[in-house]
């Protein structure tokens, strides 16, 4: 009887996993994510850091879905890392760190870290904006797709 007591946590455990963990890069899923921030906005100076992999759709259009998911894991791998364990997958080819108790400056070089590294080790680019909120720094990615991508930038009000 213990035994199956024993089963039955593990699979509860299993189906947490499933429920918090992005089964191809295996970072935070995006609800993790909403929950996290919900606790960490308003108690602590924080920056928000989005990740949008450049020209993803033609990665897969030439090489096929297997590359972009090779790409999408092992920049999974270097966020993960990078980011002690604070990355979010949050959809598609965007990612999301959440970085309590930093500044901008401190997030823009991390982010700059991230960048290089990317396409040093996975041969692609990443397009990075930072802001204190997820709008401002959603704002701030958009800033650095059109301004070129494969660059950061700090959200700037007006």
């Amino acid at each position: 009887m213990e035994i199956v007591h024993w089963a039955i946590n593990l699979f509860l455990l299993a189906l947490l996993f499933l429920f918090m963990i992005d089964g191809l890069t295996f970072l935070w899923v995006r609800r993790v994510y909403y929950m996290v921030y919900s606790l960490v906005i308003g108690t602590t100076p924080h920056c928000v850091v989005m990740i949008d992999v450049d020209d993803f759709k033609s990665i897969n259009d030439i090489y096929g879905h297997r590359a972009g998911d090779r790409v999408l894991r092992k920049i999974g791998n270097i966020l993960f890392k990078r980011s002690g364990g604070r990355a979010f997958r949050y959809g598609g080819e965007e990612f999301i760190i959440l970085l309590p108790w930093t500044n901008s400056q401190k997030a823009f070089t991390l982010a700059e870290t991230i960048r290089r590294e990317v396409e040093a080790k996975v041969n692609v680019t990443v397009s990075i904006g930072i802001g204190r909120f997820e709008d401002e720094a959603d704002k701030a990615l958009y800033r650095a797709k059109e301004n070129g991508k494969n660059r950061t930038r700090i959200f700037e009000s007006g």
